[in-house]
């Protein structure tokens, strides 16, 4: 006889299972207009971008490409080296590990503004029952690549403000936002510890003092290291950056050139990530006022900030949507 079971029609997927699918479908799209926006935008910005960077893709230049990337997973792996010692004070991950959740969160980060979708990325892709203390963790991590960047723009500002036509009210306000970052940063941590002594009343608090905890137990021997990996990282991200300057031989010094791109990553750091200058994006703009002085192409400049895009975003967001829909539902472990 056949049993019961054999005939009941197979179980419907869970809720949480359907929500998900949801979830990585309307990521997905996001992260797809999002490449398609970022490539019509930079077509009209740079004219014709096949003549541009058909001027570069030689024989001549080949050392210098192959160089570029190769230092691509160098910089994705100097970010999870620093998110698995920063995150080993929740759970310990391995660096297969942490590289998926790196590349998760970059995915996830382009679907959602500012850094929630990078630290929502990373936080889903645990498979731990601390997901939610891993937030702090998170907010470490972002903020240690956030105080270096400043920190080098800060170097890069000194350098180069004589130089660049800008307001002298917006020189003003940039020379005090930038003074109140490096002082005020370090002072801040001894108040850290503070966390793990404060009592709230409220029952939201308390949650929330669940998810931040971790912000006041690393030692400094950790933040050290994670700072570490962090420097080391923003040097691979501004070589790379130097190197596809210099495919089209400006004649700058590689100094100039590396106080430049300081500062356009310190625009990247401070402004939100949103496209309010038409067509032209962020990235683009901030690039040609700071090379305005030097009266370089600036179709070539366009390019090279695109060339760097295409590399250390482009081909890591493809393998974190991979990651994103290989990722299950299961409970914590």
């Amino acid at each position: 006889m056949v049993q019961d079971k054999e005939l009941s029609p197979p179980k419907p997927k869970s809720n949480q299972a359907n929500l998900l699918w949801v979830v990585k479908l309307v990521v997905t799209a996001l992260v797809l207009s999002y490449i398609y926006r970022t490539f019509r935008n930079e077509q009209k910005g740079i004219g014709d971008i096949s003549t541009v960077f058909g001027s570069i893709w030689s024989v001549q230049h080949a050392p210098v490409l192959v160089l570029m990337l190769l230092l691509v997973p160098v910089n994705w792996a100097l970010e999870s080296l620093k998110w698995q010692k920063l995150i080993s004070r929740i759970t310990p991950l391995s660096f297969l590990e942490a590289l998926r959740g790196t590349l998760t969160g970059l995915a996830v980060g382009v679907a959602v503004p500012a850094q929630l979708g990078d630290t929502l990325g990373r936080v889903a892709a645990l498979r731990s029952d601390r997901r939610l203390e891993a937030i702090g963790a998170a907010l470490i991590s972002n903020g240690i690549q956030f105080y270096i960047s400043v920190l080098a723009g800060a170097f890069g500002w000194v350098y180069l403000n004589g130089q660049l036509a800008i307001p002298q009210t917006l020189r003003v306000t940039v020379n005090c936002v930038l003074f109140s970052i490096v002082f005020l940063g370090p002072a801040l941590l001894p108040f850290r510890k503070r966390i793990d002594d404060w009592q709230p009343s409220r029952r939201i608090l308390v949650k929330m003092k669940e998810y931040f905890n971790v912000i006041g137990r690393y030692t400094p021997a950790e933040l050290a290291a994670g700072t570490g990996y962090g420097i080391l990282r923003y040097l691979v991200f501004l070589s790379q950056f130097v190197l596809a300057l210099s495919l089209f031989y400006f004649p700058v010094s590689a100094g100039q050139l590396a106080a430049c791109v300081t500062l356009i990553f310190l625009a990247k750091t401070l402004i939100p990530a949103i496209n309010v200058l038409g067509d032209l994006g962020l990235r683009e703009f901030t690039a040609l006022v700071v090379f305005g002085p030097f009266n370089l192409p600036a179709e070539q400049i366009i390019a090279a900030t695109f060339l760097i895009w295409i590399l250390n975003v482009l081909g890591p967001i493809l393998v974190g949507i991979f990651l994103v829909w290989k990722y299950k539902w299961k409970k914590s472990r």
